[in-house]
């Protein structure tokens, strides 16, 4: 039966491989008829799943047609494949395991499409090996060779398991895979993912990736701390201002080590805000900025967020960051302006008339014309009502302790209750109250 089987698709296969393209039968005839014969059998051993004598004419075809097609190898690592889950004998195993990557190798040495060919076999051999320690060099050699190759065509099943191996490699043997190429493999990774996603990937999935690469490396016992980013990289970012990859590294590591207060943070910020411009980096850098009391810088930043601001939050939050800078620049009118107009993107917010309070109570010397008592206090009447706004409680208390005494009210001919305009840059009609 099963001869009679053979004969009828080794005549069905004979008829169509005829016509197909990308077969390199030989040119000898007696040779041809055998090739075609062998290429039916293993066909017909595969369908009913007989794996491993599915090998003996594959084994024929790759020693006497090698470049036949590039299925032979395809179908070859599938029988070694499914032989490999039934054998037990270790040797064999390794020897099973070898013939698996050799015909890798057979397919970048007789056909094209190299890269992924590489692509496939680097993830073939991370299945085989990544319990094998003795077996990382070689791993990482592949997964080098196949990034190189690939860029970010590489395969969404080769982005994880690369940092995966690269953390198991950095504990066996770490002067071999030493940290700064582990998170030098890191940052390729991300690099990648994130330019997946551009060119339309899959949102979800390429998330996922990052997540577990991300996992990975954050595992990894000490590897990612201030010091490390402080002694290895900073210092060749500071050789060379310009090396924007390495500004970046310093960036991304001090966000998830949490060094985003060390100076090197908005050092490397820089040049990556210039490359990369971004609502959230502007917001971040301004934020830091005004923190280290580098106001001009911080007011900068703050103004670059507004630009890039998509949201009625975001404006209002890049819009407070330069109110803010300007209050500590001393610009107390430019100040309130701004948060007036942060108020138009956030109406009634705390925050805002809080910021508007703090600039009147503290404008008592700047506007003081030791003329009137009373009118000298205004601010803290004008301070009083938009803390009221701002339903700070304690600053209203504050405030009112600076009222004017009913003495001085009624010393200066004035009634509590009646509207006075508080001069200065405030210049803000308020009602006149006295202090308790």
């Amino acid at each position: 039966m099963i001869k009679s089987t053979f004969f009828l698709l080794l005549v069905l296969v004979s008829s169509s491989t005829m016509a197909q393209n990308g077969w390199n039968w030989p040119e000898d005839p007696n040779l041809k008829s055998q090739a075609m014969e062998k290429q039916a059998y293993y066909k017909l051993l595969i369908a009913q799943s007989k794996f491993e004598e599915a090998m003996k004419p594959l084994n024929w075809l790759y020693e006497n047609n090698p470049n036949l097609n590039p299925s032979i190898y395809i179908q070859g690592v599938d029988c070694i494949e499914d032989i490999l889950k039934k054998t037990s004998d270790k040797e064999r195993k390794q020897r099973l395991q070898d013939s698996l990557l050799w015909m890798y190798d057979q397919r970048i040495e007789h056909f094209d499409n190299d890269a992924a060919t590489m692509d496939r076999k680097a993830y073939e051999a991370f299945k085989l090996y990544y319990k094998t320690p003795s077996k990382y060099p070689l791993l990482a050699d592949l997964y080098g060779e196949a990034y190189e190759m690939n860029g970010p065509e590489i395969s969404t099943f080769n982005l994880n398991t690369y940092m995966l191996l690269a953390k198991n490699f950095h504990k066996i043997d770490p002067e071999k895979m030493p940290a700064e190429k582990v998170l030098d493999i890191h940052t390729q990774i991300s690099d990648i993912i994130d330019t997946k996603q551009k060119n339309g990937g899959n949102p979800a999935k390429l998330k996922k990736e990052q997540a577990k690469t991300d996992a990975w490396l954050s595992s990894i016992p000490g590897i990612l701390n201030c010091e490390f980013i402080e002694e290895k990289l900073v210092p060749k970012f500071r050789a060379n201002p310009e090396d924007l990859n390495t500004a970046k590294k310093i960036f991304k590591y001090s966000v998830e080590a949490k060094c985003t207060d060390q100076p090197y943070f908005l050092e490397a910020s820089e040049p990556v805000f210039k490359e990369q411009p971004s609502y959230a980096l502007a917001s971040a850098i301004g934020s830091k900025y005004l923190a280290s009391g580098e106001i001009t810088k911080g007011l900068q930043y703050h103004e670059e967020a507004e630009k890039l601001a998509t949201s009625d939050e975001e404006k209002f939050d890049a819009l407070m960051g330069q109110a803010v800078a300007n209050s500590k620049l001393g610009n107390k009118s430019r100040a309130r302006t701004l948060a007036y107009e942060a108020l138009s993107a956030k109406p009634e917010s705390p925050e805002a008339y809080n910021l508007i309070g703090n600039l009147y109570f503290t404008s008592y010397d700047d506007c003081r014309g030791d003329k009137s008592k009373v009118m000298d206090r205004g601010v803290f009447l004008a301070a009083y009502k938009m803390y009221e706004k701002a339903g700070n409680k304690a600053q209203m208390k504050a405030s009112k302790e600076q009222f004017p005494s009913i003495e001085e009210i009624f010393s200066e001919g004035m009634e509590e209750g009646q509207s006075i305009t508080v001069g200065c840059w405030i210049n803000e009609s308020v009602k006149l109250q006295r202090r308790d």
